[in-house]
């Protein structure tokens, strides 16, 4: 799976087009939702344009639960949605910890995506060294109760610049916001291309993922 993009990519330059591949290229898209979604009706969702998957804001650092969390995933799980749940990484807090606040809150069950590790450069990213770290920590736990590393998300250049040593693309399941071009040299599994997508049952703009893969693929990397 990790290597579809390199094939896809391949495939096009073969058939005898240049460009690089785009987001409508893919077959599977979602979208990932959080408290800021202040209105959802996902039966809207469901009937004007049914997303493949979903990701839900679960938690932020030890403490933070997202207050729309619950609500989101009862009524895609009555809708029948493929979906997961996201944890926002802390940059001054323990990642062990942060991985039971998220354990605790997502309740993640058979069927669900694996968890995913959000880590984003913040001003609280005093030690990079340290936030390395602590997200290591951070995975270790959630391997240890799940069973499975965490997907990765984070944006190219934070990928490039910080992660990818110590995250690499054969062991970790990468997520990359890139709101300019395919990041496709990054050999990532969910591209997240736009943060102001229009949908149909949701107010305002959403964040819109594309997977590269087909179904078989997208539920291998459930719980």
């Amino acid at each position: 799976m990790k290597r579809i993009v390199a094939i896809l990519f391949c495939a096009v330059v073969l058939a005898g087009c240049s460009r690089e591949l785009q987001s409508s290229d893919y077959e599977l898209w979602g979208v990932d939702v959080s408290k800021h979604q202040k209105r959802v009706d996902w039966e809207v969702v469901a009937e004007e344009n049914r997303p493949d998957f979903v990701f839900l804001k679960a938690t932020e650092g030890t403490l933070i639960t997202d207050p729309s969390y619950a609500r989101h995933a009862k009524a895609l799980d009555e809708a029948g949605i493929l979906w997961g749940a996201y944890h926002f990484f802390g940059h001054r807090t323990s990642g062990k910890a942060q991985a039971r606040n998220f354990i605790r809150t997502a309740k993640l069950k058979k069927g669900n995506l694996f968890p995913v590790l959000d880590i984003e450069r913040h001003r609280f990213m005093k030690d990079p060294r340290r936030s390395v770290r602590e997200a290591k920590a951070f995975c270790r736990e959630i391997r240890r109760y799940y069973g499975v590393n965490p997907i990765i998300y984070c944006s190219t250049k934070f990928y490039e610049h910080y992660l990818q040593e110590d995250f690499p693309a054969d062991e970790y399941t990468l997520w990359i916001a890139d709101y300019t071009k395919n990041p496709f040299h990054l050999d990532w599994v969910f591209w997240q291309h736009t943060d102001s997508h229009s949908l149909a049952g949701i107010r305002g703009g959403v964040d819109r993922n594309v997977f590269a893969g087909d179904l078989a693929e997208l539920k291998k990397l459930t719980l």
